[in-house]
Parts: C-alpha cells; sequence; structure tokens
C-alpha cells in the first residue's frame, strides 16, 4: 500500500474514532447561512436577529463577561477553552430581552459562559442545565440561582438524550462542547426536537466542523454566522 492510501486510510481512522474537526472558512458559512455577521453588534440590529436584545444592555452583558474572566479563567482548564465576549454578552442579554424558562449548555470548562447566562438568569427565575464529561466543572457557579450540573458517563450521546428527555421542552440551547462533526450533527439534531416554537438555538466554534452549515440546509429554519474576536458563534431557529 502506497503512502498516499495509507494516509488515506489513518485519516478515515481518525475521523471514525473522533470526528471530523476540519475548519471551515467564513466564505464558506456564508454561502451556508441566511446571514454572516461581523459582530454581535450587528446582528442584533439586523433584520434576521431573533432577539429583542438592545445594544445598552449588550454592553452591560460585556461588562459583566469581563468581570467573571478575571475570577475564573483557568479554574478548571486554560483560558484557552474560555468563551468570547461576543457569545457570553449575547447569551446574557438575550435571556434579559427573551425570558426563557428552561436553557440547555452543553460544555462548561471554568464556568464563563455559566456564569454569564446564572447573572440574567438570577433575574428572570429561569433555570440553567449545563451537561460535562468531566466532574469537576460542577464547581463553577456558587450563586443562588436555579443551576443544575448533569455529569455525562458512558455512552455520551444516549446519556445526554436521556437526561435532556427528563427536561422537556427548551427554549434556549447553548452549544459548547465537543466541535467534531459527529458531536455537532447529533447535538444539533436533539436541540431541534426539544426546542419550543420560540426557541433559539446558540452554537460557538461553528467554522471547527460542517456540521452547522449543513445543519443550515436542512435542520434550520433559518441561521446566522457571527464573528467573535477568533472564531464564529451560531444562531438559529429550528424546523418547527
Amino acid at each position: 500500500m502506497d503512502s498516499r492510501r495509507v494516509s488515506l486510510v489513518s485519516q478515515r481512522w481518525r475521523y471514525f474514532r473522533h470526528g471530523n474537526f476540519h475548519g471551515v472558512s467564513a466564505n464558506w458559512l456564508r454561502k451556508q447561512c441566511d446571514g454572516i455577521y461581523s459582530s454581535v453588534g450587528e446582528y442584533i440590529q439586523g433584520e434576521s436577529a431573533f432577539t429583542r436584545v438592545s445594544l445598552d444592555t449588550l454592553k452591560e452583558g460585556e461588562e459583566i463577561f469581563h468581570s467573571i474572566l478575571k475570577e475564573k479563567s483557568g479554574a478548571n482548564y486554560l483560558n484557552s477553552f474560555d468563551c468570547e465576549v461576543g457569545l457570553a454578552s449575547f447569551l446574557y442579554a438575550h435571556i434579559l430581552a427573551e425570558n426563557p424558562v428552561t436553557v440547555i449548555e452543553t460544555g462548561v470548562a471554568n464556568g464563563i459562559t455559566t456564569n454569564s447566562i446564572m447573572r440574567a438568569l438570577e433575574k428572570t427565575g429561569g433555570t440553567l442545565h449545563s451537561f460535562d464529561i468531566d466532574p469537576r466543572t460542577q464547581n463553577v457557579y456558587k450563586g443562588d440561582g436555579n443551576w443544575h450540573f448533569h455529569h455525562l458517563t458512558g455512552n455520551l450521546e444516549r446519556s445526554l438524550q436521556d437526561q435532556i428527555g427528563e427536561i422537556g421542552n427548551v427554549d434556549l440551547w447553548i452549544h459548547d462542547s465537543n466541535h467534531g462533526f459527529q458531536w455537532q450533527t447529533f447535538e444539533y439534531g436533539l436541540a431541534a426536537k426539544v426546542l419550543s416554537s420560540s426557541g433559539l438555538l446558540v452554537s460557538d466554534d461553528i467554522d471547527s466542523s460542517t456540521a452547522w452549515g449543513i445543519s443550515s440546509r436542512n435542520l434550520f429554519e433559518h441561521s446566522s454566522a457571527i464573528f467573535d474576536n477568533r472564531k464564529f458563534i451560531g444562531v438559529a431557529k429550528v424546523n418547527g
């Protein structure tokens, strides 16, 4: 077997075991999504925004993000695992604007996103269910809000699916866990099944695989890509 075939077989084996982590370009996302934006501020002022977020509340969310970052970054993982300001501030502002009752978050790490979400839910009274494979991450939130940590073990797809089934309808789903094609595709599909008619799917790192673009064609009613400092986040309404 020549070297090219060996390389191809090795690549396919890595895909089988770990999923496809090939990233995509902004130009590719532009062709798959209904809209692409240079910032969250530009997105919320556009016609395709599915939220009543104001620029003032977004700015408040940015300030809260920076205070949380100083406190929590590096708590469990390197700071490269932290979310960016665009995602955290958008989630904070969206929750205050739309008042979701049940929120799902996959991927906790240092808890930057978790605490940004909870700062908003502490005001609205909603509930956040956070899922992670690392039990250490159950230490990230110490407030009085309605936060529930769920540890995923064993068959991760089945574990997440079973626990989501016990929660019921969801108003906001945030993906920030495994960014490989296989897991993202599975998670987007699961979110589509449980999101309410007014619910929103938000995903970090949509440029890390082709899953968001492919889902935009057959799973999402409308989707947008938003640049967030060093990567893209996605916001979508799923087909009802």
